[in-house]
């Protein structure tokens, strides 16, 4: 309807061309194959073919149903296959020219309607064929030579087929007499065939012959077998009014009813003329769909009729008398089954030709692979219709329109894609469900058919680690092989395949070696032999892989950082930052003086330390805090009592089950709080005649010995002369008190030195005096002193004095360090000297017992007298 709709609206609005113009016929034969091309129009439009659509002028003709045409190419094809015999038997064409004739529109900017002839070529597709495979033919013996009995003829579908007939025995012998007796005979009619007989029978010789009847068209055969029973005479046959019966019946025909009587006569009285009718056909009785009253040759309806089951239907009816030697005769049945609209449409699924392990028939299920691309053709469907008066089937999806569409190809061929994703893990199969519906008269008949679309996995899901304890820890010093904790991890590809078998892993590195992961179960412990300590590393990053077994498309594995935390255990005991400790601060600092802060560490965690101190030589003179360690005094330290310290204290943890002691030195620097301390020089009494007075040489006069209890520098004593010297008659040596004078330069009579000694402290400097009396010669009363010193004059030579120590002390330290240097060498050459020679003489007396004693007596021969010290002389450098 919607073609003719569309032709009357072309002849509305575009010109038309008047005369329909017959294309060359061409020839087809039959039982050609579906899509085969016919004819291209593109001969015919050959310039311009692109810009003419093509269609045939119906779709439900009967002659267009046969083929389908490309609407942009003009490309002919066979659409359904084409039996020249069916077309010829159901009318659609003459038998004698099978001729189909196609009515096309072109159309463009003009319309043109094409006729193309296409004339069907028989092929030899049938064999011949009997109504039935065997025969029997009963002959009374008293035939007469030259007689002919009749048997049913075969019939070959394909046209102008021509039939040669012969007999053969039915065994492989030889059976000459049967050759000689028997002769096939054309009785010119169009269903059976004579047998003539050539010489007389003898039933007591022969009463029975069995044979083959061979027809062939030139290629193919067809057998009937034959049997020939002799009997005595009836010799009246029964004859048929019509030798053939051709009717035409609906196939909703009712059950029961007449539809047709055929009728012998036989010339014959009696039970020779009574004659009983049978239905002689291949097809099995339960299912042939007609029956003959036996005694009325009345056909009726047994079964209901069905023209999509079978079109036609031809058999023999028998008649045959009830007198001895009956003989039988036949005619030939035609009936042609007139189609109505009572079949439902049919839905077929035309999968394509894949793994045979993904299609599976009789369940209507189809396996497909998830996640295929958009537009993606899954397979087609045709729709047909047993009725051959439908000329128009609609398909349709019910369901899942939102991810399959169906796309018409042709009039009656679909395929079905995917507009969708179709993804497993949200939904594995989809039912689909298709209806069909006819347009043919009457009402509307439907079908509904369902196909189950399956979906195969692929490997498209990674795994998913399932929340597990946190955070992952195990105690220091554990056992090895310790279990930590499980994973575990889901993967929504199908279960109980490689997709979703997971196994578990630790991705390599330098701490990945100390743990074990069990590969199926996800269990992660401590390796073999390892036992964690907290203080070493107290965490360990790891990264777990969890991956399936998936490879198509690919392998896929999820990973996961996490932590391992080692827990802290009281396994160590205090260290302190140092072996010993060593502290310098001044004597006579303030009681409560911080001197320094010790501090021990323990690697383990949350451990408080405390600290204890502990005297080692017996001076409670410091304290330490319990917790900070800082040391303190609580007493008033004395460089020149005690000048070093040494305490122990002790760090220890909180339970006390660990502890550490280190030795604290602690080492007094010394202030000047000390003033030189001076001997009281005896008077010194120089006679004269031990002063020459001819010769100028320095005399020593007297040594002031001084000390001072301070240390270092604020020991260290220097030496002047303050008063009593104003005519510098005296020198003194400024480091070690030494008093000298120049022999021709010294007045008799009574001198008074006063000699200041001072200590060199860096801050400050103490000093005390000391006087000498010195009486020269023995016959002069006269005084060279006076009797008291100002303060101005004490000041006045204080300040030369610094003056002079500053303006020397560069060349004084330059020379103690040069005196100390020797003198250190030479008190150690004199030292091993002296011990090597004691020992032998010691040896020599054998005196051991007395050794410290003479030891003694070699000493006190070293030292000086009074007197040698006054008359010693020497040269001023």
């Amino acid at each position: 309807m919607f073609v003719i709709q569309f032709f009357l609206l072309f002849l509305i609005l575009q010109p038309i061309s008047m005369a329909i113009q017959r294309l060359p016929a061409i020839s087809l034969k039959e039982q050609s194959s579906i899509g085969t091309s016919i004819y291209d129009l593109r001969r015919v439009y050959s310039s311009s073919s692109n810009l003419y659509k093509f269609s045939f002028i119906s779709d439900s003709s009967p002659h267009n149903s046969f083929f389908m045409i490309d609407s942009l190419t003009g490309r002919i094809s066979v659409k359904r296959m084409i039996d020249r015999e069916e077309l010829c038997q159901t009318h659609i064409c003459n038998c004698e020219r099978c001729v189909l004739t196609l009515e096309i529109i072109a159309s463009s900017k003009t319309i043109d309607i094409l006729s193309l002839d296409v004339a069907i070529e028989n092929i030899n597709d049938n064999s011949p064929k009997f109504p039935v495979s065997t025969f029997q033919i009963r002959l009374s013996e008293n035939t007469d030579i030259g007689h002919v009995s009749s048997f049913p003829s075969a019939t070959d579908l394909d046209y102008q087929d021509r039939l040669e007939y012969r007999i053969l025995p039915s065994d492989a012998s030889n059976d000459e007499d049967l050759l000689q007796t028997f002769a096939i005979v054309d009785l010119h009619t169009e269903n059976q065939l004579g047998l003539r007989l050539l010489k007389s029978l003898d039933r007591e010789t022969r009463n029975f012959y069995k044979m083959k009847i061979l027809a062939t068209d030139g290629e193919q055969t067809g057998v009937l077998s034959l049997d020939i029973q002799v009997l005595d005479s009836n010799d009246n046959v029964p004859k048929f009014e019509h030798e053939q019966y051709h009717i035409k019946l609906r196939e909703d025909a009712a059950i029961g009813s007449d539809i047709l009587h055929v009728h012998a006569y036989d010339n014959d009285e009696g039970l020779n003329a009574l004659i009983n009718y049978t239905i002689i056909t291949d097809t099995p009785a339960v299912s042939f769909p007609f029956e003959v009253n036996v005694t009325t040759g009345v056909i009726k309806i047994r079964q209901a009729l069905d023209y999509e089951h079978e079109t036609n239907y031809r058999f023999n009816v028998r008649a045959r008398d009830n007198g001895p030697d009956a003989i039988n005769v036949y005619t030939q049945i035609q009936i042609d089954i007139l189609d109505v609209n009572d079949c439902p449409p049919d839905i077929d699924f035309i999968l394509p030709d894949a793994d045979p392990s993904k299609i599976d028939p009789r369940k209507h299920i189809f396996y497909i692979e998830e996640e295929q691309p958009v537009n993606t053709r899954l397979f087609h469907l045709s729709v047909s219709d047993k009725d051959s008066i439908n000329d128009k089937i609609i398909l349709k999806l019910l369901t899942y329109n939102n991810l399959f569409q169906l796309n018409e190809q042709f009039n009656d061929l679909y395929s079905l894609s995917i507009i969708g994703r179709l993804d497993r893990e949200q939904q594995e199969q989809y039912r689909l469900t298709f209806e069909a519906r006819d347009q043919g008269t009457g009402p509307s008949l439907i079908t509904q058919k369902d196909i189950t679309i399956l979906l195969i996995d692929i490997n498209d899901s990674p795994p998913t680690l399932d929340p597990y304890p946190t955070p992952i820890s195990i105690k220091e010093n554990n056992l090895p092989s310790s279990q930590l904790v499980q994973f575990h991890a889901q993967d929504l590809d199908a279960p109980n395949t490689s997709n979703s078998l997971l196994t578990y892993s630790l991705i390599a590195s330098n701490t990945s070696r100390l743990f074990h992961i069990d590969s199926f179960t996800g269990v992660l412990s401590a390796a073999n032999n390892i036992s964690f300590d907290y203080e070493t590393q107290s965490k360990y990053d790891l990264v777990l892989n969890i991956s399936d077994h998936g490879t198509h498309p690919k392998r896929l594995e999820t990973l996961h950082s996490f932590i391992v935390y080692i827990n802290d255990t009281n396994d160590n005991q205090p260290k302190f930052e140092q072996e010993s400790y060593s502290f310098r601060v001044q004597e006579n600092i303030p009681i409560g003086t911080l001197i320094g802060q010790l501090k021990a560490t323990d690697r383990d965690t949350n451990t408080t330390i405390h600290y204890e101190l502990t005297c080692i030589d017996d001076q409670d003179v410091f304290e330490i805090d319990l917790l900070t360690g800082k040391l303190r005094t609580k007493a008033l330290l004395d460089f020149e009592t005690h000048p070093i310290h040494r305490v122990y204290v002790t760090a220890k943890d909180n339970d006390y089950r660990h502890s550490d002691r280190v030795t604290v030195t602690i080492e007094l620097i010394d202030v000047n709080d000390n003033t030189p301390l001076v001997d009281s020089p005896p008077a010194i009494y120089i006679p004269s005649e031990l002063i020459p007075t001819n010769l100028t040489k320095m005399i020593m006069i007297t040594t002031i010995t001084a000390h001072d209890r301070d240390d270092g520098m604020n020991g260290n004593l220097t030496y002047v002369i303050i008063d009593g010297n104003q005519n510098e008659y005296f020198h003194i040596n400024e480091f070690n008190g030494t008093i000298y004078a120049q022999s021709n330069n010294l007045p008799q009579g009574h001198h008074r030195l006063t000699i200041k000694v001072c200590d060199q402290g860096e801050s400050f400097t103490k000093c005390s005096t000391a006087n000498v009396n010195i009486k020269i010669g023995e016959y002069s009363e006269k005084i060279f002193y006076t009797t008291s010193l100002t303060s101005e004059q004490l000041a006045k030579d204080d300040l030369q004095r610094k003056e002079y120590f500053h303006n020397h002390e560069t060349v004084f330290t330059r020379e103690m360090i040069l005196v100390v240097i020797i003198s250190t060498i030479l008190t150690l050459i004199f030292s091993i000297t002296m011990g090597i020679l004691i020992a032998f003489f010691c040896k020599q007396k054998r005196c051991r017992h007395i050794h410290r004693t003479s030891l003694k007596k070699p000493c006190e021969m070293l030292q000086s007298t009074d007197a040698d010290k006054l008359l010693t002389t020497s040269k001023v450098c």
